[in-house]
């Protein structure tokens, strides 16, 4: 499985504070996130988030709001953000979902086996999901992978999305990585 730019969209799901503050490794959670985000916004990728509960939780982190439109951030009650987000998905047009979140064994595990089970090609950064057992990524990821969802990771994602070194963005995507 490939992804193309013209195929792909992006789904982050529950960067949240009150979330945030207790994943396992958080630090380069976030770091690897933004650096996909970045990316992503640089080729024209299509980008659309959740919020669990955001009067409980918070709304989205500021180093990932920056990549989202206010209309594009849905919040949600349910684990599974694809009950909200299923007709954004229709209107970007996109086949192809790379699924960063947290925490990868509850919300981002069931959007996963969702999104498979409704057609859509699923692209999981490993480094761009966490929760608070690293032993659930673990479990989740497993998962994901089983069920037909694609386990990758943030490099391998990006340059597949340029395809060559030819590609206008291949500089500062090269930027991103080193």
């Amino acid at each position: 499985m490939f992804l193309t730019q013209e195929s792909a969209c992006v789904l982050v799901i529950d960067f949240q504070p009150r979330l945030f503050q207790v994943m396992d490794r958080k630090e380069e959670l976030l770091n690897n996130a933004v650096k996909l985000l970045k990316g992503c916004h640089i080729l024209g990728i299509p980008i659309v988030a959740t919020e669990q509960y955001p009067k409980g939780l918070g709304s989205t982190l500021p180093e990932i709001k920056e990549f989202l439109n206010e209309k594009d951030t849905y919040a949600k009650m349910s684990f599974s953000a694809y009950p909200v987000i299923k007709q954004a998905l229709r209107e970007v047009d996109k086949k192809d979902v790379i699924l960063l979140g947290i925490e990868a064994h509850i919300c981002v595990y069931q959007t996963c086996r969702d999104l498979v089970q409704s057609g859509y090609k699923v692209f999981v950064p490993y480094e761009c999901v966490s929760s608070r057992n690293p032993a659930h990524v673990q479990n989740a990821l497993r998962l994901m992978d089983k069920m037909g969802a694609w386990i990758t990771n943030v490099e391998a994602v990006l340059f597949d999305l340029l395809k060559t070194a030819e590609a206008k963005e291949f500089k500062e995507i090269a930027k991103l990585i080193k």
